[in-house]
């Protein structure tokens, strides 16, 4: 899956998809450009709350100090998503470097992934949810 793409058509998520954001890349920490992952636009239900989702992934190896921000935005424009609450991913499973995070509380249009810092330079592979 491609880094973030700036011109449309652009990945939809709809309850009961997944789709994986990063495949074992190695994005360029802090580069806005380069550590976006893959935007989806997230598919609202009349008879749904919100547009609850999920993220799921993992390093190739001991990341080191990171931190990947799962971000929200109404409209696709990099410079408007925000970091949810609580988004923000630190730590993994010590055995086989996995993450997770469940974002129950969300109501927005589209979502993405920025990797922020990583110390280690590991593949990452995510996938987003609902």
């Amino acid at each position: 899956m491609p880094v973030y793409s700036f011109s449309p058509p652009f990945f939809s998520l709809a309850p009961g998809e997944q789709v994986q954001v990063w495949n074992a890349q190695q994005p360029t920490p802090g580069n806005v450009a380069g550590a976006i992952s893959q935007q989806l636009a997230l598919v609202r239900l009349q008879t749904q709350n919100g547009t609850p989702f999920n993220v799921s992934g993992y390093f190739s190896g001991a990341p080191g100090t990171f931190e990947i921000d799962v971000m929200v935005s109404d409209d696709d424009n990099p410079a408007h998503y925000q970091t949810i609450a609580n988004g923000n991913i630190t730590t993994v499973d010590a055995t086989n470097n996995t993450f997770h995070l469940d974002g129950i509380l969300v109501s927005a249009s589209f979502v993405a992934l920025f990797l922020r810092t990583r110390t280690n330079a590991v593949n990452v592979t995510a996938w987003i949810g609902r």
